[in-house]
């Protein structure tokens, strides 16, 4: 019994930290950033690098390409994915639109 407690203890708080983590953004209306570059860096920089170079998260610079459809990114960003966290419930669909865009357009990592 307590060494199941010691194993789910040891797998929940290294995950419960690496969503935390990935995203923190801010709760704050009023201080959320309006713009792209600003999204991503509030939401998406700490796991996937400041520039898309990838990190925890995968490599973003170039996603386009493995994502034709934006609106196919836009449901991942939205609903999440395996390790991804879904933004859906933090971010509003003309922020994850905004951001969708800024990674298909301004990433060069």
């Amino acid at each position: 019994m307590v060494r199941a407690a010691v194993l789910t203890v040891a797998l929940v708080v290294p995950t419960a930290a690496l969503v935390a983590a990935c995203g923190g953004g801010t709760s704050d209306r009023a201080a959320r950033p309006t713009t792209g570059q600003g999204i991503y860096r509030a939401n998406c920089a700490t796991c996937h690098g400041v520039d898309g170079q990838g990190g925890v998260g995968p490599r973003l610079a170039g996603v386009a390409g493995r994502y034709p459809d934006v609106n196919a990114q836009i449901a991942l960003v939205t609903n999440g994915l395996n390790r991804m966290p879904a933004f859906g419930g933090r971010l509003d669909p003309t922020e994850i639109r905004t951001v969708v865009e800024y990674t298909r357009t301004d990433l060069t990592g």
